[in-house]
């Protein structure tokens, strides 16, 4: 605002331009004055008004706000939190939005078992704060986890990656937000992103290999927690009928081979197709429970049931591959089969089934090719599925991962992994 402050300044050299015959030098001078003094004034009200902070209120506040600083430190120090917390409310008083306090706050109130003023504190923190990035990563956990608030936590590591780009924490939690309740494209485009941008976080790489086929142990029992504060959602509700209806019979949770495709309870599952009778991942999964049996009625009937989305869903057009095949369709199943891979090159389910179908067709080299990089494929997933969890990768499993991305073709996650290795 300073040159619109100078615009408004007299002209000093030639105060009110007075002509020769308005008076003696003497009263030139009490003018010029007169008017140094408005000018002076007029500045002030500027200040005033403009709510530019006055150097001594500047400074008075600046030792305030120092003073309530070196307070909550002692406090915090000291482990007394609720101490800590009334100075930190009492610093927000008087200056509301303080960074500082905001994280002092926060703290006191973790400690004192109360996330949800921790979580709200610390959501409130300026973007341009110098530990913004620090916070929001607390403060979306506590939201992840404490609140059961998920969609919350995965608008805040969105803000975070708005900020930085590259904040690899946020990437690594939103991967696995959307890993865990089956949104398999969300996944997606969250790993292939941060593979671009260099931050992947090591599971990606099985997340990606296994995107149709995921399971987690403690998927159920996260997912239902959830839906304790989110009961009408559908992309909770449908990712809590899976995994029961996955759970095997010793209450674990299968993870590879026939015992993925075994039906444990179905209830939740049979409720959600009708209750949402076009949601592809309750169609998929009952699906495979029918080509599981033999059923391609059954198969057909529930591929009727899915909308246009399908159409760029590479399972979708495995399952119309093998109904094909089913019905003798051969080279309507190859074609099928081929635009499963299109949109996901990676599974080797729909690799598998094309070369038996190249067979047929009499196109041996083909077959041979394919059956080469699913056999590699299905190796590498029962590995995937033994190890203790998915960031607990070998530089031996690594190695074979890019092996199996480089039989495929160019592509986002080849280029990264070549990176890594």
């Amino acid at each position: 605002m300073l040159s619109s402050t100078e615009s408004q300044q007299p002209d000093t050299n030639n105060p009110e331009k007075e002509s020769p015959s308005s008076g003696s030098t003497q009263s030139k001078s009490v003018s010029r004055q007169t008017i140094l003094r408005r000018a002076i004034l007029f500045a002030i009200l500027v200040i005033v008004v403009l709510g530019l902070k006055n150097p001594v209120v500047n400074a008075v506040q600046s030792y305030r706000a120092a003073r309530f600083k070196s307070e909550c430190k002692a406090l915090i120090d000291a482990e007394d939190w609720s101490g800590a917390r009334s100075t930190a409310r009492a610093w927000l008083k008087m200056t509301p939005g303080s960074n500082d306090a905001l994280v002092f706050l926060a703290e006191a109130a973790v400690q004192l078992d109360d996330p949800e003023e921790a979580a709200d504190s610390l959501s409130k923190v300026s973007d341009d704060y110098h530990g913004a990035l620090q916070a929001l990563a607390v403060c979306a956990e506590l939201q992840f986890t404490d609140l059961n608030q998920p969609y919350q936590a995965e608008a805040t590591w969105k803000r975070m990656l708005e900020i930085d780009p590259l904040a690899d924490v946020a990437h690594q939690r939103l991967i696995y937000f959307y890993a865990m309740t089956l949104q398999r494209q969300a996944m997606r485009d969250q790993i292939e992103q941060a593979m671009e941008l260099g931050c992947e976080p090591p599971e990606a790489y099985p997340y990606l290999l296994l995107a149709n086929v995921l399971n987690f142990s403690d998927g159920l029992k996260k997912v239902s927690r959830w839906r304790q504060s989110n009961r009408d959602d559908e992309i909770l509700e449908v990712a809590q009928s899976i995994y029961a209806a996955k759970r095997t019979e010793d209450s674990g949770m299968a993870t590879f081979g026939i015992q993925t495709i075994t039906p444990g309870d179905k209830t939740l599952l049979d409720r959600c197709i009708q209750k949402y009778p076009g949601n592809l991942e309750a169609l998929s999964l009952q699906i495979e429970f029918a080509m599981f049996g033999g059923d391609p009625k059954t198969v057909a009937k529930l591929l009727a049931q899915a909308g246009a989305e399908a159409e760029s869903d590479s399972r979708f057009w495995r399952y119309r591959g093998w109904l094909f095949q089913e019905r003798g369709r051969d080279e309507e199943s190859a074609k099928s089969l081929e635009r499963a891979l299109e949109i996901n090159p990676f599974e080797w389910q729909s690799r598998w089934l094309l070369a038996d179908i190249y067979r047929k067709l009499g196109k041996s080299e083909l077959a041979s090719k394919h059956a080469k990089i699913a056999a590699q494929g299905k190796d590498l997933q029962t590995q995937l599925f033994e190890r203790p969890n998915a960031r607990d990768l070998t530089p031996e499993l690594m190695q074979q991962i890019y092996d199996y991305l480089h039989s495929i073709g160019p592509s986002i996650p080849r280029d990264a992994i070549e990176k890594r290795i």
